[in-house]
């Protein structure tokens, strides 16, 4: 039985190993790689060989001479790796591959004189050897040499390469190196009379295979790789097969003649039953192991097939699509280019692999659509060496073509309407692609062309309502203003969301050629000054009155030749590569205008169709909103300007003089300026003065002008006054804050006033300030029912009810803005609460 698998063993290496070499040779040896590693492989079967002979015992020459024969392939093996290894390597170790050669030669003289091996013989299966204790050291020596610098050498490779794939080539050779170095050791121990190196040198074989075929170490064609590796299960079952047959033999060696017979078919029947279903899957193993790029690419036009069918989100799409390619066929690079919609341009929508410009777009006038339109296979980077087509393309065309990098590019169509195309780069293995990859990816081409223009034309609908989206929220947002700041505020935001643009101002036109900036928005922090509130430079005024007389937008670019570099910053193209210009008119009045600024390159169409398309209805939304607010701003202005008349009125009917409010306004403003007061409050109070007693317009002359002391009654309705006062001036927008310090500018500080009995901070500060102003007004006025008072006497008045009627802070701020007392110092109280 030891002798059979002995055999056995040493058979299946001869033919895994001639089989090897067989078709390494049908192929031309164009290199050291090739060359080197075919005699690697002889060096290994005259190894296999002659174990072969030594086991098998088939009475051709005796032990000895097959021993000695076997340190010829054996110590040819390792000088022939290490060229392989050089050669794969890229190295040039020619003084070790030439002292090597001599050694080796030097090696088998001793060997076939008798100096190596110095008897041999085989007994009971085993085999047993007597060695020149001097030539197994220097055999020794050479072997484990050559072997551990092959090692040193992948390992230092494997160290300083950074390619994924080339190191996994390297960990197959290392292990190559591995199992012929512990199968070779088992000669040093108990092990040596069986063949242990030879059963190491068959896995080396599968490694090595695993790492051609697999990892692409050598470039071996798919029909020499399904030929070899189809037959290996049926050899391997067949060995299984001869060793049952002996072994059934061995137990029934009493059996004879037609029993024998019968006994070995039952044996052979019961075999083939168990092995049908081990080489079935030994088969599907080969296939997922040995040619796993074509099992997976199956698996992947699968599982395309499936996902594009749902997915519809076109960048989700073509990722996808490159991810799984390139994994699958090992491409370093592969690019998806999609036709914009409407357009002329093919733009690169994904990319994998070395760095592109993510900006690249074909123009359908290029050599590569024109062809792509015509053809329906791929067009390989031979096709552009040898059309005419190709042959005298521009400059730019060429380089686009050099930064693409295509080996094959496959186009996409529906309905014989080139939609995009593929650029797939070069194998990560060097390999060029065959007629099976090419109708691989041409079928795939097919598959997903309806899906991405399918995705395509949602993304294009999807986009659409976006738009609508967008429009129906601006218009909502703008409904709820009535100002004008705000509504261009809004506007440009919104435009730089949803036109999805790099800045937008809003220029307003100011007399004839005069444009300033009133709004402005970006999403770079790097483009926060816009010129906000500035009038728009000279040289960027021409092209701004050229737009406003137009019906339509306005394109500007940064690459326009008769263009001067003034005006090209003056228009901030020296931060942006392209503008739109959205002029506005209002009652068919030029109004002003939308400059929208965009990063993107000019190859992308950054204001395509559909850009333009929103930029006009977001500019139209804004011109509605700004003719209604321009309206509503003059009837609020005729409303204000007709309550100012009121107010002056009041005066005139309620004094001898029609200064009256003006001068409270103006003593008003000087306390808030004395307590460093915000300008919005300062306005908000003297607003508050100029129009505090206008609700006594609902006060009968009688009751106002009474020379004699009211009545409760008469009270009663001259107390209406302040409330009647607010709700005139509510409505209006500006004076929304003025209101409250009418209703309250008779509250006492005490809780005493009217209409709400407010009392201390409970009363707004702009009307404590207006009930002390109001106050000192009445006494200084002259009235008809009585005579004024001195200011001095005023003064004392005030002081005495201060803390009643009034807020004793700011009697003390007014009586010195009154006395103009630079001496005393401020309390600092006062302004801690009014600063």
């Amino acid at each position: 039985m030891i002798a059979y698998a002995s055999t056995i063993i040493s058979f299946i290496a001869l033919v895994y190993y001639s089989a090897l070499l067989v078709f390494i040779l049908r192929q031309k040896i164009r290199d050291r790689v090739r060359l080197y590693f075919s005699l690697y492989l002889f060096s290994m079967i005259i190894w296999s060989f002659s174990a072969f002979m030594i086991f098998a015992d088939l009475g051709i020459l005796d032990t000895l001479f097959w021993n000695r024969f076997l340190v010829v392939g054996s110590m040819a093996m390792p000088i022939a790796f290490f060229g392989f290894v050089q050669a794969f390597l890229v190295q040039e170790r020619r003084f070790w591959l030439r002292f090597g050669l001599f050694a080796y030669l030097v090696i088998e003289v001793i060997n076939l004189s008798g100096g190596v091996i110095v008897d041999a013989h085989t007994e009971n299966g085993y085999l047993y050897n007597q060695y020149a204790p001097s030539g197994m050291a220097l055999t020794g020596a050479f072997w484990a040499f050559f072997h551990l610098f092959s090692a040193y050498e992948l390992i230092r490779a494997y160290r300083r390469s950074r390619d994924a794939a080339f190191r996994n080539r390297l960990k197959y050779l290392f292990l190559v190196v591995m199992a012929i170095f512990g199968g070779t050791l088992t000669n040093l121990t108990d092990l040596r009379h069986f063949p242990g190196d030879v059963t190491a040198n068959i896995l080396s074989a599968m490694f090595i295979t695993v790492a051609i075929l697999r990892h692409q170490l050598l470039d071996i064609s798919f029909v020499v790789r399904k030929g070899l590796f189809y037959s290996l299960p049926t050899l391997v079952i067949a060995a299984s097969y001869y060793l049952v047959v002996v072994a059934a033999q061995a137990i029934f060696h009493t059996v004879r003649g037609f029993q024998l017979l019968l006994v070995l078919l039952i044996v052979a029947l019961l075999t083939a039953v168990v092995m049908v279903p081990l080489r079935d899957r030994t088969q599907e193993w080969v296939d997922r192991i040995f040619f796993r790029e074509k099992y997976n690419t199956s698996l992947m036009l699968q599982r395309l097939s499936q996902r594009a069918a749902y997915e519809l989100d076109l960048k989700r799409l073509s990722e996808m699509i490159l991810k799984e390619v390139t994994s699958t066929l090992h491409i370093e690079r592969m690019g998806f280019f999609i036709r914009v919609e409407e357009s002329r341009l093919f733009a690169l929508q994904a990319f994998i692999g070395e760095e592109v410009s993510p900006e690249m777009t074909l123009d359908s006038n290029h050599p590569i659509v024109r062809v792509l339109s015509r053809l329906d296979r791929c067009l390989t980077k031979y096709d552009l060496s040898v059309m005419p087509q190709f042959r005298a393309i521009w400059t730019e065309e060429r380089k686009q073509l050099e930064e693409i990098g295509g080996e094959l590019i496959i186009p996409l169509k529906v309905k014989e309407k080139l939609v995009g195309f593929f650029s797939v780069g070069a194998k990560l293995s060097g390999d060029t692609y065959t007629d099976d990859d090419q109708l691989t990816l041409m079928t795939l081409a097919n598959q997903i062309a309806i899906a991405i223009e399918r995705a395509r034309l949602y993304s294009a609908e999807q986009s659409r309502r976006e738009e609508l989206d967008a429009l129906y929220t601006l218009t909502r947002r703008l409904i709820a203003l009535d100002d004008v700041e705000s509504i261009l505020q809004n506007t440009v935001q919104h435009m730089v969301h949803s036109a999805h643009v790099t800045f937008a101002r809003l220029l307003v036109l100011e007399g004839e050629a005069v444009f300033r900036c009133r709004a402005a928005f970006s999403v770079r922090d790097s483009m926060r000054d816009l010129g906000l509130n500035e009038v728009e430079p000279g040289e960027a005024v021409l092209y701004y009155l050229r737009a406003l007389r137009k019906a339509d937008l306005t394109l500007l670019s940064r690459t326009d030749p008769f263009m001067s570099s003034e005006a090209r910053v003056a228009l901030r193209l020296d931060r942006v590569t392209s503008l739109c210009l959205s002029p506005i008119h209002l009652n068919g009045e030029p109004y002003g205008l939308f400059v929208l600024g965009e990063e993107r390159k000019e190859t992308r169409e950054p204001f395509d169709k559909d850009k333009l398309r929103l930029i006009s209805a977001i500019t139209d939304q804004a011109a509605s909103a700004l003719q209604r607010a321009s309206m509503h701003e003059q009837v609020e202005n005729t409303f204000f300007e007709t309550i100012l008349a009121l107010a002056n009125a009041m005066d005139a009917r309620d004094t001898y003089t029609n200064n009256h409010s003006l001068r409270l306004a103006y003593l008003a403003e000087a306390v808030c300026r004395e307590l460093h007061c915000p300008e919005e409050v300062i306005q908000a109070v003297h607003w508050a003065a100029m129009l505090h007693d206008i609700g006594k317009i609902g006060v009968p002359d009688e009751i106002l002008r009474k020379p004699g002391p009211l009545t409760e009654e008469e009270w009663s309705i001259m107390r209406q006054h302040p409330e009647i006062g607010a709700r005139i001036v509510a409505p209006i927008r500006k004076l929304a804050n003025v209101a409250p310090l009418i209703r309250s500018h008779h509250e006492n500080f005490d809780g005493s006033g009217y209409p709400n009995g407010l009392k201390g901070e409970q009363i707004p500060f702009g009307a404590r300030l207006l009930a002390i102003v109001d106050a000192y007004g009445a006494m200084t006025d002259v009235r008809v029912y009585r005579t004024n008072r001195k200011p001095s006497e005023a003064i004392e008045e005030l002081r005495k009810n201060s803390g009643t009627q009034f807020d004793p802070l700011l009697v003390e701020v007014f009586i010195r803005i009154l006395e103009k007392d630079a001496t005393r110092p401020l309390d600092p109280s006062v302004l801690g609460r009014f600063g």
